[in-house]
């Protein structure tokens, strides 16, 4: 077999493709990152995974506390309830999902908003840009746990499988400090945390709600 038919190629879904400016380049970026280096990051999201269905299990029967499981893990309704293992997730499985970042040493290119990408071309970032993770991590985090959990914890899913396919739910995006984050329900100018739904985001509705419409792909060089 030769090497073009081993390497698996990713390819953004359709709803987020359309919304960057060279998506052709991210899809070669992610193929090339998982092709290198999928036994690696399978091999440590799976620990990730077993790790909270671990913990997930251990609450259901705790010896110490019979209400732990109501109180702090939502009662198992994590998409709905909020609690302290729902709010967790967004370590193990948003932010540290991956053992290898989605940067630009590892896939080739990093997301800019145009207004923060127009700053990097003036040589003018300083502090008025910051990295905003595009879908959420306690929304990822969460959305990961009830994929693993509602397929009967099939682990060899969700890392041969579901992974390389949804692997765009790990992005940042480098964005105006001003465009990141409402200050509160009356602020016009961040975007909203909490109100739109994974398939929303994908859409990039809430980033189109303050005006970014299109996200810029800045080339970089592959490790």
């Amino acid at each position: 077999m030769n090497k073009e038919k081993k390497m698996m190629k990713i390819k953004l879904s359709e709803q987020f493709a359309s919304n960057l400016n060279e998506d052709h380049w991210v899809n070669n970026g992610l193929s090339n990152y998982w092709s290198k280096n999928k036994n690696e990051l399978k091999g440590y999201f799976y620990n990730k995974l077993m790790g909270v269905k671990g913990e997930y299990e251990a609450a259901l029967n705790n010896p110490y506390d019979k209400n732990v499981f109501e109180k702090h893990y939502s009662n198992g309704d994590l998409e709905n309830k909020k609690g302290k293992f729902r709010s967790f997730l967004r370590l193990p499985l948003g932010y540290n999902a991956l053992v290898l970042p989605l940067n630009k040493t590892n896939v080739g290119f990093e997301l800019f908003s145009e207004k923060a990408y127009q700053l990097k071309l003036d040589g003018s970032m300083g502090k008025k840009v910051t990295k905003d993770h595009i879908f959420g991590v306690t929304e990822v985090g969460v959305h990961i746990f009830m994929e693993f959990m509602n397929g009967g914890w099939n682990w060899k899913y969700m890392c041969d499988e579901w992974l390389p396919n949804n692997i765009e739910l790990f992005f940042t995006c480098r964005i105006l400090k001003t465009e990141h984050q409402k200050e509160d329900k009356d602020d016009s100018n961040g975007i909203a945390r909490g109100m739109h739904t994974l398939e929303e985001k994908l859409q990039l509705l809430h980033y189109k709600e303050v005006g970014i419409n299109k996200l810029k792909v800045c080339r970089g060089k592959i490790k």
